[in-house]
């Protein structure tokens, strides 16, 4: 974990605050895992688990239902999905975050693009109607988000909140909307009013992360030199498109993505979650 001394200099230093979403700022699991489920049943795939769910989560929602699927189809058989389990071989157990081993369990299935494609339809439909009925933000994210945007107040220069997440705006902007980040008007793109003042989704970014493209996109837009963002996140897109980017990031060791595969990539500032900073604001 960094130092609270190097923590404190970064967030007297920086301007602009790009925040992900989910595994970041919010809890979303108790609304994906039952809009999941909910896609898997219609197939007459077999349920699975809300920590099973969890481990699926990262890299947008298509990559969700890829390995949520493969994860329902292996349960069925009897057999094992999610975090890697030691001594266990490919054959009993899917580790989800091997593409090439869902690819392999979706193929054997049956499950083309087009098909993975309908699932996906049904359950993006299913979970923009109930998106905020059991996603909360975890502790710390708002106050801290309010100590952002009250910089100008305490005499410091103006520091600025905005966000990129591979989820689709649909939902995105109806989470950040229910806890009072933006207003209730039809833009997509946030405004200067709002406390995220503008954000980029899955489908809005010119493009998704890991690519470096959101963040340019907000860079310009905003008017801000690189050095003065960083990208605050919880998974490999988050640290790979701030690196592809050129900008500092925090990782959340605590969100939804595992600190077993974040640390091989060197992400220079680690926190266990949102709260560490906020203590130190």
């Amino acid at each position: 974990m960094t130092s609270s001394e190097e923590l404190k200099e970064l967030l007297a230093r920086k301007e602009l605050f790009i925040f992900d979403l989910d595994g970041t700022m919010f809890n979303s699991l108790g609304d994906l895992a039952p809009a999941v489920n909910f896609a898997l049943k219609q197939f007459g795939i077999q349920e699975i688990s809300k920590d099973n769910v969890r481990s699926c989560i990262g890299n947008g929602s298509r990559n969700l239902i890829r390995r949520s699927v493969a994860s329902g189809i292996m349960f069925g058989a009897g057999k094992t999905a999610g975090e890697p389990i030691a001594g266990k071989s490919s054959a009993e157990h899917l580790d989800v975050r091997d593409k090439e081993a869902v690819n392999a369990i979706l193929e054997g299935a049956g499950f083309d693009e087009a098909k993975i494609d309908e699932v996906l339809k049904v359950y993006s439909a299913y979970y923009w109607d109930h998106c905020t009925i059991d996603t909360e933000p975890y502790e710390g994210v708002l106050e801290f988000i309010d100590w952002i945007c009250s910089s100008e107040s305490r005499g410091e220069g103006k520091k600025i909140a905005a966000m990129l997440t591979n989820k689709p705006v649909a939902p995105a902007k109806k989470i950040l909307e229910k806890f009072g980040l933006i207003g209730n008007g039809d833009s997509v793109q946030g405004d200067a009013a709002d406390k995220i003042v503008t954000y980029l989704c899955g489908d809005t970014t010119p493009e998704r992360k890991p690519g470096p493209g959101g963040i340019y996109a907000i860079l310009e837009k905003l008017g801000v030199a690189p050095e003065k963002a960083i990208m605050i996140g919880d998974d490999t897109p988050d640290v790979m498109a701030a690196k592809n980017a050129g900008i500092d990031s925090i990782i959340c060791l605590e969100g939804f993505g595992r600190p077993e595969n974040l640390l091989p990539l060197e992400p220079r500032y680690t926190i266990r979650h949102i709260k560490d900073l906020l203590k130190l604001v």
